[in-house]
Order: C-alpha cells, then sequence, then structure tokens
C-alpha cells in the first residue's frame, strides 16, 4: 500500500478515525465516545484501527503480550528516520529517501512493530529483528508474513546468552542504525508498583498487557541500554547509529554520562511525546563522523550539559548587506581557498569539504605560494582527507545565513570555520 510520508503523532483524532475505520466507528459509537484505556480490548481496537487507517498494517497480538500504542511507536520510527536521513554517507544538496538502509530492532515483541512501520513506511529499507521469547517471536513471524513483509526480514530467535546485536549470527557486516523498547522495569514488584502509580501524583493513561519477559530485566531500562553501550563499544563503526528508547528522563541522562566517560562526542537525545501523560527518551550514539541536524540530535527539554555539540550556526546578516551580496561574498571566499566547494544559485545552498584548516593564516599563504608555483599542497581532490564537511544555506527573507556541520569529529575545527564565516560579516557590517 503506497502511504504518503506521515508526520510525528501529537494527539489521536478519535472522531476522524471513525471515519476511516469502520470497525472501530462500531467501538467508538458502542463506548458513546468514551474510550476505557484501561481494558485492554480497546487498546487492541484502537491500536488495530490506527495501523490499517494510516499505515494499511494488519496486526495480531496474543492477549497475553504487549499491544503497542502506535503513536508511541511510529514517533519513535519518525525520529530515527529523520536521524539517518540527515546522516547520509554520501554529503549533497538531495535528499535520498530511496537509499538503501539496513535496521535491527531489538526485542521484536509479539507485533514486531516497529519493523513492520520501518518496512511499510520506506520501501527501501530492510530490517534485522530479534527476540528471546518463542511465543512473542512465532507470533513477530506471523505479523510480518501477514503483511508481506518477511522477505525484508531477518528475524532471529535468541537466548540470554546471545549478544543483543549479534551481527554475525545474522549474517551482517554493517547496520546503519539498531533500535530498542527495552524492559523498563528492574523485578516484577517494580513493575506492578509502577503500573499501579504508586508513589506518583497520576495513574497510567492505559492499561499494559505486556508480560513480565517484556517489560523486567535485571537493571530494568538502564540496566539493558547499558549492555547496548558496552556492545558498541567493541562493535564501533559497523553500527553506524545504536538507539534505545528510555522510560525516565534519568536513565537517559545516565546513558549520555556513560557515553561521555567513554569518550563518544557524537550523540543524539529526542522525545517521544503523543501528548499524554506518559514520555519516552531516545538517545542514539555513533563512533562515525556524521552529525546529525540540531532539530533532531538536541531535545530542548533536557540540561545543556545532556545535550551534543550544536551543529548548526546562524549568522543574521546587518542591514547594510543584502542576501544577493552575501551570496557572491561566501562562494568568492570559499573558491579562494584549498577546500571542495559547490555551489547552487538554485537553492543558494553550498556544501564544501576540507582536509584541515585551510583558511589559516599560515595555510592561506602556501597555497597561493603553491598556486603561483602550479603545484598541489594536497594529494589530489580525488584523495581528498575529509575532516571537515559543512552546508552552507543564505535565506532571503531571514536575511540570514545558516552553517551546518555535516561530517567531522574536530569540534574546534568547525568552531573555527563558524568564526570565519561570522569574522567577514562583522567586518563587512
Amino acid at each position: 500500500m503506497n502511504l504518503a510520508p506521515r508526520p510525528p503523532y501529537s494527539t489521536v483524532d478519535f472522531k476522524a478515525l471513525t471515519k476511516k475505520d469502520p470497525k472501530f466507528k462500531i467501538a467508538w459509537q458502542m463506548c458513546a465516545g468514551k474510550l476505557d484505556f484501561q481494558d485492554p480490548e480497546t487498546i487492541k481496537v484502537l491500536s488495530k484501527a490506527i495501523l490499517r487507517a494510516d499505515f494499511g498494517l494488519q496486526l495480531e497480538v496474543p492477549d497475553d503480550r504487549l499491544c503497542p500504542p502506535i503513536p508511541n511507536r511510529w514517533n519513535y520510527v519518525s525520529w530515527i528516520q529523520g536521524l539517518i536521513d540527515s546522516t547520509c554517507p554520501v554529503v549533497s544538496n538531495v535528499y535520498e529517501p530511496h537509499r538503501a538502509v539496513v535496521g535491527l530492532d531489538i526485542g521484536a515483541g509479539a507485533s514486531a512493530i516497529y519493523t513492520m512501520l520501518c518496512l511499510q513506511s520506506r520501501p527501501a529499507w530492510t530490517m534485522c529483528a530479534t527476540d528471546i521469547d518463542k511465543k512473542s517471536f512465532e507470533s513477530a513471524a506471523q505479523n510480518l508474513a501477514l503483511n508481506n513483509l518477511m522477505t525484508r526480514t531477518k528475524l532471529l530467535q535468541t537466548t540470554q546468552l546471545n549478544a543483543l546485536i549479534p551481527m554475525q549470527a545474522l549474517g551482517v557486516n554493517h547496520l546503519d542504525f539498531t533500535m530498542c523498547n527495552p524492559p523498563f522495569f528492574t523485578d516484577s514488584s517494580d513493575m506492578s508498583a509502577s503500573l499501579k502509580s504508586e508513589g506518583k501524583s497520576w495513574k497510567p493513561n492505559a492499561v499494559c498487557t505486556g508480560a513480565e519477559v517484556e517489560m523486567v530485566c535485571n537493571g530494568g531500562d538502564l540496566g539493558f541500554v547499558t549492555k547496548i553501550v558496552n556492545e558498541s563499544l567493541v562493535l564501533k563503526e559497523k553500527v553506524q547509529w545504536y538507539s534505545s528508547m528510555l522510560g525516565k528522563m534519568s536513565s537517559a541522562k545516565a546513558i549520555i554520562d556513560l557515553l561521555k566517560k567513554h569518550g563518544i562526542t557524537n550523540w543524539a537525545v529526542g522525545v517521544v511525546d503523543t501528548g499524554s501523560s506518559t514520555k519516552r527518551w531516545v538517545v542514539a550514539w555513533s563512533f562515525g563522523d556524521l552529525r546529525p541536524r540540531n532539530s533532531i540530535a538536541r531535545l530542548d527539554t533536557i540540561a545543556n550539559e545532556y545535550l551534543p555539540f550544536p551543529t548548526s550556526y546562524i549568522i543574521h546578516l546587518p542591514s547594510t548587506i543584502m542576501p544577493t551580496a552575501a551570496k557572491q561574498t561566501i562562494n568568492t571566499q570559499l573558491l579562494s581557498l584549498d577546500l571542495r566547494w559547490n555551489w547552487d544559485s538554485e537553492t543558494s545552498t553550498g556544501i564544501g569539504e576540507a582536509s584541515q584548516n585551510v583558511w589559516g593564516r599560515a595555510y592561506r599563504r602556501a597555497y597561493e605560494r603553491q598556486k603561483k608555483e602550479n603545484t598541489n599542497m594536497t594529494d589530489g581532490e580525488d584523495t581528498l582527507n575529509i575532516e571537515l564537511a559543512f552546508r552552507i544555506k543564505v535565506i532571503d527573507l531571514a536575511s540570514e545565513i545558516e552553517l551546518q556541520w555535516l561530517r567531522g569529529k574536530d569540534q574546534v575545527l568547525w568552531e573555527s570555520f563558524c568564526g570565519l564565516i561570522h569574522r567577514h560579516f562583522k567586518k563587512s557590517g
């Protein structure tokens, strides 16, 4: 079924859903428009209706296994897509929604919901999916078969002895991302207390039908994701982006502290918020040098110390400089430097790649001297070792310049480049 990409959910319009899904309309009329979210059957009817109406997917889940809330799950998938889209290995001005991507759903559950949403919304993607529970594994396989998605999935039943990211067993050498909805609770009493809202000022907005094997593990979500972090320290760049959902902001902060402790400087943090009292957080990290956009990576409701280094820098043009002049100035300036530079006048956007601080005074003097002698300081364009890739866009209506860090591990080099462009316009203004 070909469906247009949908944005993240903020709320669900139940009345609109009744017009899209006849089965949900019956349930809506029977309860006079007052859904009982503590009723497991209501949750199933709603989840199935949203999947049918918005994604063209069918869902069957055993009564004693977790029936996923679709808005919550889709918002995580949508965030992952934004992360992947903004860190394409081929630096260009062209968005590549059809590029081949391979992901891993750690603990797919009985619904295999993340795998199905990824595959249904991105036809060029393939997925790997694992689960340790036999009943959940068999149900996941049935859901994938029901929706004709098995041929694009490597499904593997694992055990407690397996790695959480079993690349060898899956027969893959590289993954573009991993995603996970880990068990949130440390033990059955912790789970029971949480579901009864003990010590909280609010009650869960919906009943939880999950089995203990889906909801409980040693150390809860923090313990589970710590295992993923430890595995990532060995696998490193065999996975472009490791990620997981977390049930508490404190858990997300603890994982970010752990990443920083291990010297990981490229991470992203997001929130899964569908307008209810329940929020979830997502942390992703990478050993590579591809840098995601601020809008993806920097959650504005968490303390600055837990945010990754900014990848966007805005320069507001002084009133004395028109955007047209700024474009010409930027293009002329960057063409004079020893770097790759490609300017697209139609979109007022340029892409640049540099091997080092080629705008430093000493380097520029040597470069000018080499040009006069008709020799190259670098080994040639094709073998350029890229230490910084960036995008520059001049926005006419806002009269501003947006600099975006696309690639690189050296924060100082990125800051230096931003300073170069900004100083020039300060002087000119």
